[in-house]
């Protein structure tokens, strides 16, 4: 083990995603060969419901090509201290592959501890949640839940193993979030094609007329490739989530799995890692962060009253909620509406009310001012004075 600490900054380089990339079905029955190309001493890292889907099949894959697989459960959040407290035990020494098999904590929580051990990553993911499988970075929080801060690698993933027979068996909330976390990139790159494009902004007065010419190619590549993903996604999720239900990858479901983490994956590259995100991930972490306080309240009148049932939201649920928001802002009440009601028909929530948080005026001011503190609505006030305004206006969508 030759790390000992984690990247600060964003990476200058572009990174985009993995090297390897395999999608099949039954692909786990025979993984060995695939992971044992990075290395020979592999270390699972899963939860204890990714254990119960993957465990068996990889082991027995591994061990029928000589190689044996030793297992690091981890049941909390992607959280740096628990990385280093591992690594700091030696429960790390000797590894030179890390597997992550699981959901987005799983994968990114992996991705903290293939660092610190300097070894190739290979990601396993039990659902398509949320491209996080596909990018070298990874949401981190503290132990309690509250976020910390994002880390981005300077090493690619090296491996991303999509078992189709594992990915057409999970829950359809999953599959519909991690479309719509990908459907996202469309809807946020939008918010900065905004700013980007307005006579006042700094492209376009280095340009001199503003518009689609004086967008950086990035930017403009990233949009184009999120404008393919959205409509794909847009066409087929339903059918999708209909085909969950005869337990077999159709071709329908392979599209919405590769367009939610390949897809969003190679945006989030392109765009550097901060473009593909706006309005609706930094409500994602507003809500984050109130949903962390939820469950401490929650926990002590567990302690007084008795069993307390909380429920827990996906990376993409949250941040479907800040997409209405955040096509309210971007001036498609309409488009705002219907997604509000696409995500009811699926089950999702739709409002901070349904979210299970309080939505009255204080709360929608709690919010804006959180999202006022951001550095992409400082962005924003920078080319459009109007930017608070419009925002509160659009938090009303969500906050009713």
């Amino acid at each position: 083990m030759t790390n000992n600490a984690f990247p600060a900054g964003k990476d200058p380089a572009f990174l985009f995603g993995c090297g390897r990339f395999r999608m099949e079905a039954h692909l786990l029955e025979n993984c060995a060969g695939e992971i044992l190309r990075f290395g020979k001493k592999p270390l699972l890292v899963c939860d204890a419901t990714s254990r119960a889907v993957a465990f068996d099949k990889i082991s027995a894959s591994l061990a029928a090509a000589g190689a044996e697989l030793r297992v690091l459960q981890h049941d909390g959040y992607c959280c740096r201290d628990d990385a280093l407290a591992l690594a700091q035990t030696g429960a790390l020494d000797g590894v030179d592959v890390v597997l992550g098999c699981g959901g987005g904590v799983i994968c990114d929580f992996s991705k903290c501890i293939a660092h610190l051990a300097d070894a190739p990553l290979v990601t396993i993911p039990t659902s398509s949640a949320q491209c996080c499988a596909y990018t070298p970075i990874a949401v981190c929080y503290s132990r309690e839940g509250r976020y910390v801060s994002t880390s981005h690698f300077p090493r690619e993933i090296s491996l991303a193993l999509l078992d189709l027979s594992v990915l057409s068996r999970q829950p359809p909330r999953l599959l519909a979030a991690g479309a719509l976390d990908a459907m996202a990139k469309k809807i946020e790159l939008e918010f900065w094609s905004q700013l980007e494009s307005r006579p006042s902004s700094p492209a376009s007065r280095e340009g001199g007329s503003g518009g689609a010419a004086n967008i950086p190619a990035p930017s403009g590549i990233a949009a184009a490739i999120s404008d393919f993903i959205y409509a794909d996604l847009d066409s087929k999720i339903d059918s999708a989530l209909g085909d969950l239900a005869k337990g077999e990858p159709t071709e329908t479901l392979r599209d919405v799995i590769f367009d939610s983490v390949v897809g969003a994956g190679i945006v989030s590259g392109i765009a550097g890692g901060s473009k593909q995100v706006a309005l609706a991930h930094r409500f994602y972490f507003f809500a984050k962060e109130r949903l962390a306080n939820l469950s401490r309240s929650q926990a002590t009148v567990q302690r007084s009253n008795g069993p307390t049932v909380q429920r827990t939201f996906t990376h993409g649920e949250l941040v479907a909620v800040g997409l209405v928001m955040q096509h309210a802002y971007n001036g498609h009440p309409d488009k705002a509406a219907a997604l509000a009601a696409r995500l009811r028909g699926w089950g999702l929530a739709a409002s901070v009310a349904e979210l299970g948080l309080p939505s009255g005026p204080e709360e929608l001011a709690a919010c804006a001012s959180f999202i006022d503190a951001t550095k992409t609505m400082k962005a924003a006030v920078v080319v459009d004075s109007g930017a608070p305004a419009r925002l509160r206006e659009a938090l009303v969508a969500i906050y009713r």
